[in-house]
């Protein structure tokens, strides 16, 4: 039987440990909605298990063919799954956007209510909005067909995160959709050339749509800038055993490639360079930060670990080692 509502998220092979932690985060946040994956080459003994889940997974399977149609299967992965979103999303009441390295920590049913009854896109705050209707600043990327959809520049205060996004794709299936089309109609021809994040958004802009936008907290959903490691937002843990902040905020996602060894240690490289500048001071909010990042991880592997099973020493992407870094030659540095 369809559920209520649906999920939608798009993953390449260089994403199964990710993948295998939100599917599996979904599993133990007692989800009900059906889930469908937009995949590229996810190999045959792992798209098999996920019929041990215990909700509804649809996998499609990207062809080859339009993998390469538009020069690599990126433009699928990241631009197209909006297009799929209103394609499946609109036989639902509501449809969540994620990206593949996302893990559930919480339940997320009211705010697909919220989506559904209000008709509100609910999503993530973005830190560096955009101004959208001019080329200054090497905005001529956002043309379409050589002409800008926003008609006067402006600087848009609801821009919001690409995922996650909480939608009712049956009333905004043409939005939806058009984030794929001004950058496909033309290929490769057409000026389109900025993130996919910033499709939707312009789109909302130019169609006066911003003011159905309600913003959800950056640290809660997304934690952009190592929001999670800083003194006063970093992660900790409350009675009920589940992530917050440390300034009281309950956290529902956390997102990141926590797997590899190298992307932990960068975020704690950034924090150190951030700290330093900002508090001339880094011993005491370094040691806080690898604490944070360390309850991070132990989150990510605990799902990780729980229901498919996956090689969890190898790595899934040339430098994506969950317990080394290696230098340009090879070698093991850390």
């Amino acid at each position: 039987m369809k559920s209520d509502y649906c999920i939608v998220v798009s993953a390449c092979k260089k994403y199964i440990p990710e993948l295998t932690a939100l599917l599996s985060s979904l599993n133990a946040i007692n989800n009900k909605e059906d889930v469908f994956v937009i995949g590229y080459q996810l190999p045959k003994e792992f798209i098999e298990q996920f019929s041990k889940l215990s909700y509804k997974v649809t996998l499609y399977d990207i062809p080859e063919e339009e993998a390469r149609q538009f020069g690599g299967e990126s433009e699928i992965l990241c631009r197209k799954r909006y297009w799929y979103l209103a394609e499946w999303g609109k036989e639902y009441k509501a449809a969540l956007l994620l990206d593949s390295d996302m893990v559930f920590v919480r339940g997320v049913t009211n705010f697909f209510e919220i989506a559904e009854k209000t008709n509100l896109i609910l999503g993530v705050t973005l830190e560096q909005k955009n101004v959208y209707g001019t080329d200054a600043d090497g905005h001529n990327h956002q043309r379409v067909q050589g002409e800008h959809i926003v008609k006067t520049p402006t600087w848009n205060a609801k821009d919001i995160c690409c995922t996650p996004m909480f939608i009712n794709a049956k009333i905004y299936e043409n939005q939806l959709k058009k984030a794929w089309t001004i950058f496909a109609e033309g290929w490769p021809n057409t000026n389109f050339k900025a993130p996919d994040q910033q499709a939707l958004n312009m789109i909302l802009v130019a169609e006066e749509l911003t003011n159905k936008v309600i913003l959800l907290p950056n640290m809660c959903w997304v934690s952009s800038n190592e929001k999670l490691c800083k003194p006063y937002t970093r992660v900790t843990t409350q009675r009920d055993g589940l992530l917050w902040t440390e300034s009281g905020e309950p956290i529902f996602i956390i997102h990141g490639r926590y797997y590899t060894k190298k992307w932990r240690r960068q975020q704690l490289r950034n924090r150190h360079h951030c700290a330093e500048g900002y508090l001339k001071a880094t011993e005491c909010s370094d040691n806080m930060a690898e604490g944070a990042m360390n309850c991070l991880y132990e989150f990510f592997k605990k799902n990780l670990n729980s229901i498919i099973e996956i090689d969890t020493t190898k790595a899934y992407t040339v430098d994506g080692y969950p317990d080394r870094v290696l230098d340009e030659t090879g070698e093991v540095i850390v």
